[in-house]
């Protein structure tokens, strides 16, 4: 078809172009081999995870409220309440997104009645995968039946239902957010990487309604929301929110691994706006009484002394209402103590406290 000349002239346009079309792929595909091999293998979960968080930023709000597509990620509250005349409630309320090959939404409830020592629990838990491109809105709004979650820049709703009690309150923040750790992200070492901040002191209103009576209530919760690469079942913890009568905020977290090996130990002390984080050597916690489970025979230390020096503290909590014990063998496969807590000593306030992995027999 083609004369010798011209073949060759085509034959070698033709190999040029070839060959670095060639080149291209080769290098493509090398990179992303190297791209692979360096992040994924060389690098473990939690630096995989740091270098995600460094090259995404800090913890940003209200953008963060919303979900995000992690391995573990939490929206936590516990709550004071108190009714006209003076009657006393406590309440915490979960929701978890656990994400493997699909998501799990879980969601765990409390209500402690303290004039009549009854405590209420519930749990649900779904497989339905949630969509995180269209958690897009700078908040969080979770239903499962008649129990939903909503919130956004510090302005919450929380309902929860059952046929012995229920709650509908709606929450304002009256602080600004604090971050933990180092603008928000804390590093768990072997269990991975966690971003975490606090709304410290949100103002409650609404309503508690336990058998056919229904009341009005006030009252002050503590928010918490963390998210990351990280799993629970490598950690126990002790965990303690406390919202002094002088103003400050504290936050105490012991953790460690299935061992009883120390992990992490830190906290925050915040005042005015102003937070200080605090590491291992700035505090100590004093395990004191212990309760042990009828149910399950898991003994929890329920009464500690917690010394802050730099802060001139020197106080004991002690759980309001001894069997706080909450058994989510069906949900989140674990049982943790989660209860309000008294405080005495140099300063006042209400407070709640959780332990986690007291039941693992290698502790």
């Amino acid at each position: 078809m083609f004369g010798k000349k011209t073949e060759r002239k085509y034959r070698k346009r033709y190999s040029a172009k070839a060959s670095l079309i060639l080149f291209i792929l080769l290098f493509v595909l090398g990179m992303g081999a190297w791209f692979i091999y360096e992040i994924m293998a060389i690098k473990p979960a939690d630096e995989w995870f740091e270098s995600k968080a460094s090259n995404e930023g800090k913890v940003s709000l209200p953008k963060d409220d919303a979900p995000h597509q992690a391995k573990m990620e939490w929206w936590y509250y516990n709550g004071h309440l108190t009714t006209e005349s003076g009657k006393r409630f406590s309440f915490h309320y979960t929701t978890f997104i656990v994400t493997d090959l699909i998501s799990h939404l879980v969601k765990h409830v409390s209500l402690s009645d303290h004039q009549t020592n009854q405590r209420f629990t519930d749990q649900r838990r779904t497989t339905v995968g949630i969509d995180f491109a269209s958690a897009t809105s700078d908040g969080f709004d979770f239903k499962m039946d008649n129990w939903t979650m909503t919130g956004k820049n510090g302005h919450d709703q929380l309902v929860a239902a059952t046929n012995q009690y229920s709650f509908n309150l709606t929450l304002t923040s009256t602080l600004p957010p604090v971050l933990h750790g180092e603008e928000g992200i804390i590093s768990l070492e072997q269990a991975g990487s966690s971003y975490y901040y606090s709304r410290t002191r949100m103002a409650i209103s609404g309503t508690v309604k336990i058998g056919k009576k229904i009341e009005a209530v006030k009252g002050i919760a503590w928010f918490d929301h963390q998210w990351g690469d990280f799993t629970t079942n490598q950690l126990s913890w002790d965990w303690f929110s406390l919202q002094l009568d002088s103003g400050e905020d504290v936050m105490l977290y012991q953790l460690r691994d299935k061992l009883g090996n120390p992990i992490l130990y830190t906290g925050s002390v915040t005042q005015n706006g102003i937070t200080e984080v605090l590491s291992s050597k700035d505090f100590t916690l004093i395990p004191g009484k212990k309760w042990t489970s009828k149910k399950t025979g898991i003994a929890y230390p329920i009464s500690w002394t917690i010394q802050i020096p730099k802060w001139n503290m020197d106080i004991k909590t002690q759980g309001l209402m001894e069997n706080s014990e909450f058994d989510a063998m069906l949900s989140t496969y674990n049982i943790y103590w989660e209860g309000a807590v008294k405080i005495e000593g140099t300063h006042k306030g209400t407070g709640f406290m959780e332990l986690y992995g007291y039941g693992d027999k290698k502790k």
